[in-house]
C-alpha cells in the first residue's frame, strides 16, 4: 500500500481551512495544523472537522509542529511577512512546501531583499531535493482554456495580446490599489508567465495608474521577437459579483464557481454560450503539487522560480507608481 503524504498546514483561519480539505481529498493525510494561539487552535479544529473527517493535531508553535510530526509538506497558508521565514524553516526540517502568493513580501522590504530572500528559498529547496510551489492556481485552468481557444479560434500561433480583470470582495476594511495588486497581481502574472515564461516587460511601455481600490497596468512583454501587449486591472469591490476575466488574442473566458448536482464546487470558463467545467483550480493544483513530489521529474504548475519572476514583475509595477 502506497504511504500517504503527511501534510502541515500553517494557518487555518481562512483559506488554509480548504487547502487542508483538498489535500484530504486528494489523497493525502492532513497530520496538524498551526494555529496562533489555544483558542485559535481550538477554534481551527472545529472547523476542519466540519468539511472533512480531521483527526490530526494543532499546534501554535512552528518548531514544535515539525518536530513532533515530522510532516512530508507543509502548506504555508500565513499573513504575507510570514511566508519566507515559516517556508525556510520548514525547508530547513527537510519539508516540501506549498507557499501563498506572493513567494515573499514585507512592506518596509527593500524590493532587492524581497528578491534576495525569494532566491534563498528557491536554493535551499533545491539544494535539500525538495519541491517548493506558489498558489497562483490560476496556471491550472490553461487546459481548459485551451480546449475552447481550440473549439473556437483554431490553432494558436502566437500570443500578441493578453488581458486579465480580476475583482475581490473586500472583507470589512477596504483596500488600497497598491495592496489588491500585491495580493491580486500574481494570479494574472502567472497565467502571462505561462504562455510566456522567458517574457520581460519593456520599461519603456509600462504604464501604471493605481486610484482607490483599483490598480490597472499595460506593458508590453518581450520574448525573442515576438510582442504581447497586456492590459491587467485588478481590484476590490465593497458589493457585488467579482468579475474574473482573461485570455489571448481577445478570446476572453469568464470564470465563476458552481456547485454541481452532486454539491461539489467546480470552476467554470465560459465565452460565446460555450463552457469548460472542470474542479476547483486550487484543488487541481494541490492534486498536481503532491503527484509532484510522487514524481520528481514532474513539473509543477508554479514553482519557486515561477514565484521569483513573478515577484520580479510585481515590483517593477510597483516601482512606476
Amino acid at each position: 500500500m502506497e504511504k500517504k503524504i503527511r501534510v502541515a498546514i500553517a494557518g487555518v483561519s481562512g483559506i488554509g481551512k480548504h487547502h487542508a480539505k483538498w489535500y484530504h481529498m486528494a489523497g493525502a493525510e492532513v497530520v496538524a495544523f498551526l494555529g496562533s494561539s489555544e483558542e485559535t487552535c481550538a477554534t481551527g479544529i472545529e472547523g476542519l472537522k466540519q468539511i472533512f473527517p480531521f483527526s490530526g493535531r494543532a499546534y501554535s508553535d512552528l518548531d514544535e509542529m515539525l518536530q513532533k510530526e515530522t510532516p512530508d509538506l507543509v502548506d504555508i497558508c500565513l499573513p504575507n511577512e510570514l511566508h519566507y521565514d515559516y517556508s525556510m524553516r520548514a525547508l530547513e526540517n527537510g519539508c516540501h512546501v506549498l507557499c501563498e502568493k506572493p513567494l515573499v513580501w514585507a512592506a518596509e522590504s527593500a524590493p532587492d531583499t524581497i528578491l534576495t530572500q525569494a532566491r534563498a528559498m528557491v536554493e535551499l529547496a533545491q539544494e535539500n531535493g525538495l519541491r517548493l510551489g506558489v498558489c497562483s492556481q490560476y496556471a491550472a485552468s490553461l487546459p481548459h482554456y485551451a480546449r475552447l481557444y481550440k473549439e473556437q479560434q483554431g490553432a494558436l500561433s502566437e500570443v500578441s495580446r493578453f488581458y486579465a480583470e480580476m475583482d475581490t470582495l473586500s472583507r470589512g476594511r477596504r483596500r488600497d490599489a497598491e495592496e489588491i495588486w500585491i495580493d491580486m497581481g500574481p494570479h494574472p502574472l502567472s497565467l502571462l508567465l505561462a504562455w510566456m515564461p522567458a517574457g520581460k516587460v519593456e520599461e519603456a511601455s509600462l504604464e501604471v495608474v493605481f486610484s482607490g481600490g483599483e490598480a490597472r497596468v499595460n506593458f508590453d512583454f518581450i520574448d525573442r521577437d515576438s510582442t504581447c501587449k497586456c492590459d491587467i486591472i485588478v481590484r476590490d469591490l465593497a458589493e457585488g459579483k467579482p468579475v474574473r476575466r482573461f485570455g489571448i488574442n481577445g478570446f476572453l473566458v469568464d470564470c465563476e464557481g458552481r456547485t454541481d448536482t452532486d454539491g461539489a464546487y467546480r470552476c467554470v470558463l465560459s465565452h460565446g454560450g460555450r463552457e469548460a467545467i472542470g474542479d476547483d483550480f486550487m484543488a487541481l493544483h494541490i492534486a498536481q503539487f503532491l503527484q509532484c513530489i510522487a514524481q520528481p521529474d514532474m513539473e509543477l504548475l508554479t514553482s519557486g522560480l515561477v514565484g521569483i519572476r513573478n515577484l520580479e514583475l510585481q515590483l517593477q509595477v510597483l516601482q512606476h507608481i
